[in-house]
């Protein structure tokens, strides 16, 4: 019992540890224009947490509907806590992308969600500490980057579409976000 308690406290702080370092309070931009960070949390499966998250704001907002409607840049950052395949990520964005999106809104993107698959299936997998990020640069386009300890430089695809953007956030944002807690965690609410 001790052991189990040990291993779970060690795990904890070590995920808090790594999302502290990984996603900082200090902001991000999109171009020219800084962001502040909204909120932070982790997105937990069985097998214990994947990824740390976060979102980034021109201002605080705390409703789904306040983020989906500013008109500012927004960035997703995510760092992977813990191993996955990309066909284990695949599976998660594309479940989520179905869940919250109209119909109408994927047959727009078609063409645009291959190519994210394709994207994320060219990385094979995600290692610890390796991550992605998505940003929305308003009335322009949405960028997706991956940034992998084997390749160093990354990989970066910019769509011309920026609703894009407003279909991926709603994977943690929606209706039926991909964890409860995470997009609590994400518009700066305590869980």
């Amino acid at each position: 019992m001790t052991t189990s308690f040990f291993k779970k406290s060690t795990l904890n702080f070590l995920t808090l540890l790594s999302l502290s370092f990984a996603l900082t309070a200090a902001g991000a931009s999109v171009q020219a224009q800084t962001l502040q960070l909204n909120g932070t949390g982790i997105r937990y499966q069985a097998s214990g947490p994947l990824y740390s998250a976060g979102l980034y704001l021109d201002k605080k907002l705390a409703t789904t509907a306040e983020v989906l409607g500013s008109q500012g840049a927004k960035q997703l950052r995510f760092v992977m806590l813990r191993d996955a395949s990309a066909a284990e990520m695949g599976d998660l964005l594309a479940s989520g992308v179905v869940a919250n999106a109209s119909d109408d809104e994927l047959s727009k993107l078609i063409p645009a969600l291959f190519s994210l698959g394709k994207i994320f299936g060219e990385q094979k997998r995600l290692l610890a500490g390796d991550s992605f990020q998505i940003e929305l640069q308003p009335a322009a386009s949405t960028t997706i980057s991956i940034q992998t300890k084997a390749q160093g430089e990354g990989v970066k695809h910019v769509f011309a579409q920026p609703e894009l953007f407003g279909i991926l956030l709603r994977i943690w944002l929606g209706n039926q976000p991909a964890d409860d807690g995470l997009k609590r965690a994400l518009l700066g609410k305590v869980n």
